[in-house]
């Protein structure tokens, strides 16, 4: 962002789940305004939501669309930059990506976790009916799409706000659309029940990977955050999930330096991160959000010991990794590639970043290779024979 040659239109989509995502959001637009003086400028997304005059106030900007606002965007292009914008709104909403393909069932939340602004943005539960998200799924099974993400902001509150389908509903009705690899999107331990697991279970091509965001290890913090279960609780999720698929991988969500957080919090975070074995972690330093109720909670925790903590998770995510990759080594391994040529790359079901000299042939492709050594953070592979 921007591409090479400047473009017409520019639409960013902005997100405010810390203070850094906000600068970052700004940077872009920023960057967006400078690829070419006249070139029409639509913001939307979260941080949109949050605070329209203060992206609205930026010199060049010509519209800021709340999130409850998108569906407007290609009607605003049409009336903003005739006749471009008329052209790309009609298709608009068709674009997908060749490899792999994001379909979103739900929006809203109604956790109120005590340091998150996304919730406040996003508003409450609501859920796609079910026959419009089988119809959007066959069609793009139609198109060749190899990968479907399931996505939503509380995923596996698919369906709560009614008396209609829930997630382990939706996901038993694709197994006849034959998808060659689905996968769902981050989901919340407390959405997780034995339905769920049983329904995930059963189905032939779903992705064994699966993002359970965690935020703390510690009991007292999960008070604080408003998270709603415990460590304890968390570990039972987990347990209910390897039970029904044993060859399952996680990665997770972590806060480091929430208001209160001692040593011994963040110790007890530790423990349970090795306990589980993630193979992946988010790790996000906590930064108070405007509205939220943690911006104005006693004990913030100092930046330096935010850092040396956040520095302490990463090398232990680069352990647990190392210990989950590295008996793969000889295996054979089924790619999504998202890369061709000698530098090549894609990923795994279990979401394992594997790099292999790929021909373009295999692009957009599931490709089978096998591995030969462990990086940092990915496999490197050669194709099988």
């Amino acid at each position: 962002m921007p591409p090479h040659a400047p473009a017409d239109v520019y639409i960013v989509n902005t997100c405010t789940v810390t203070s850094e995502a906000d600068a970052k959001s700004r940077k872009t637009l920023r960057k967006a305004l400078r690829a070419r003086e006249d070139a029409t400028i639509i913001v939307t997304g979260c941080y949109a939501t949050l605070e329209p005059e203060r992206l609205a106030a930026i010199a060049g900007v010509d519209a800021v669309v709340p999130l409850d606002r998108q569906q407007t965007i290609p009607n605003l292009l049409a009336q903003l930059r005739p006749p471009t914008g008329a052209a790309l709104a009609s298709g608009l909403t068709t674009s997908i990506e060749r490899t792999r393909a994001t379909v979103k069932v739900q929006d809203g939340c109604n956790l109120r976790c005590a340091f998150c602004a996304v919730t406040l943005a996003r508003g409450d539960l609501r859920s796609r009916p079910l026959d419009a998200v089988i119809a959007e799924l066959r069609a793009l099974v139609d198109a060749g799409i190899q990968e479907i993400v399931l996505t939503g902001i509380r995923l596996d509150a698919y369906g709560l706000e009614g008396d209609g389908p829930r997630l382990a509903d939706l996901v038993a009705a694709t197994r006849e659309l034959q998808i060659p690899r689905l996968r769902l999107s981050s989901l919340e331990p407390m959405g997780i029940d034995a339905r769920l697991a049983d329904a995930l279970a059963a189905h032939p091509t779903l992705c064994r990977h699966f993002h359970v965001c965690l935020q703390s290890g510690d009991d007292g913090i999960l008070r604080a955050m408003r998270r709603g279960y415990t460590a304890a609780d968390y570990r039972a999720t987990i347990g209910l999930l390897r039970a029904a698929m044993p060859d399952t991988t996680f990665t997770t969500d972590v806060i480091v330096g929430f208001p209160g957080e001692t040593d011994a919090a963040f110790a007890n975070t530790c423990a349970l991160v090795e306990e589980i074995g993630f193979l992946k972690l988010h790790i996000f330093k906590f930064s108070p959000r405007p509205h939220t109720t943690a911006a104005a909670m006693p004990g913030m925790v100092p930046d330096a010991v935010k850092e040396a903590r956040g520095a302490t998770l990463f090398a232990l995510e680069r352990r647990l990794f190392t210990a989950i990759a590295a008996p793969l080594v000889g295996d054979e391994v089924f790619v999504l590639v998202e890369r061709t040529g000698t530098r090549g790359e894609g990923l795994t079901p279990g979401y394992l970043r594997v790099c292999a000299p790929f021909p373009a042939t295999s692009a957009g492709r599931i490709t089978r290779a096998r591995i030969t050594a462990v990086g940092d953070d990915r496999l490197h592979a050669m194709l099988a024979e």
